[in-house]
Formats: C-alpha cells, structure tokens, sequence
C-alpha cells in the first residue's frame, strides 16, 4: 500500500531512490489577480485538517488554475490504482488532461499531477507521493511532478524513471508563497498538456 512507504529505504525496495536537488520547477505561466483573491478567500477559511487541506487549499487552487487554462482537465479524488500488492492504494488528488471523448471520472492517458495532502509535515509523505509516482508511470501514464502539502507547507517532487529517481525540490514553499505555488501548477499543467499534444 503506498501508505506503507514511510521511509526512503521503503522506496528503495521497489528499485528507486529519493534524492534532494534544485528541480527546475516551471514558473513561465501567471495566475491571474482575480484567481488569485478567490483562492485567498478559500485559503482564510483553511484550518490543520487533511480533509480541510483538500478541500480549502488544494482544491481551490486547482480549480481556479484549471478554469484559467483552455481545454478539459479532470480532477479525481482518491482514485484507486494499483501495479502489484505493493504499488497500490488511493492517491488524494490526480489532475489529468483529458480528451473531448472522455469523462472527468477517468485517469485518462495524461495525468499530469499527484497530490497528497497531510496533517502535520510534508515530509510524512515523500517516499509515499513518490511511490504514486512510480505507480503511475508503470501503468504506462506520464505522470511527471509530485505535490505534498499540508495547506501551510508545501514540497513539489519529479520523477526521472530512465535513472529510476525521484526529485524532491531542495527548498519547501509556505502560505505565503501561495501566488507561486499556482504559478507553477499553472506552468506544470500547461507544459504538461503542450507535450501530450505531441
């Protein structure tokens, strides 16, 4: 279960290593004010809950960055995947670009972002978004980024699945850098619908 891998050495069970380093994480794209104040508003409401996390914080964030992009994205909620009796278990969230011909219930070809939400500390939850992403990438989807947070804190991570690493971003972002945060959601999901359409 991904809720198994606690620990940098559980990812190493499964032939990948966690490794810190400066990502060139995508900023090209710019949330616009209006996006912005409305997720401050739902931001201000945010208390330290994992499903207030999900509800207040994250999803406003997608939401409001999905509506500034064109084209269909779904937005699943503790979608269900599984590789083997060890990559298995519920992602929190999953953004996905999706076809014209599919529904928004559907992990689709192209997700682009797995996000898991937590309590206390992002780094509860690395090797865990981690395994997601190597998960992900053996049912043939190309997922590329991570994301861990916890409302207050957040941690990006990518995964290089020709070296068999995952990347986690040498420095976390807080509240105060929540205008980034969607900044680089913005970019990842931009880029990421950009090579999907190649």
């Amino acid at each position: 279960m991904f809720s198994d891998f606690k620990s940098k050495s559980d990812l190493e069970r499964i032939g990948y290593k966690l490794k810190e380093k400066d990502l060139s994480l995508p900023e090209q794209e710019q949330i616009s004010d209006a996006a912005y104040a409305n997720i401050q508003a739902f931001v201000q409401l945010f208390y330290s809950n994992e499903e207030a996390v999900k509800a207040l914080v994250l999803t406003p964030i997608i939401v409001n960055v999905v509506q500034q992009l064109h084209g269909k994205y779904s937005v699943l909620y503790e979608e269900y995947i599984e590789v083997d009796e060890e990559l298995k278990g519920r992602c929190d969230l999953i953004v996905s670009k999706v076809e014209d011909d599919d529904t928004n219930d559907t992990l689709g070809d192209h997700p682009i972002v797995v996000i898991e939400a937590k309590k206390k500390t992002v780094e509860e939850a690395l090797s865990q978004c981690a395994a997601e992403l190597v998960a992900l990438y053996k049912l043939g989807k190309q997922v590329q980024y991570g994301i861990i947070s916890t409302g207050d804190d957040w941690m990006f991570l990518e995964i290089f699945p020709e070296q068999q690493l995952v990347y986690q971003h040498h420095r976390k972002f807080y509240l105060p850098d929540i205008r980034r945060v969607a900044n680089i959601l913005l970019s990842m999901l931009t880029m990421g619908s950009a090579l999907q359409e190649k």
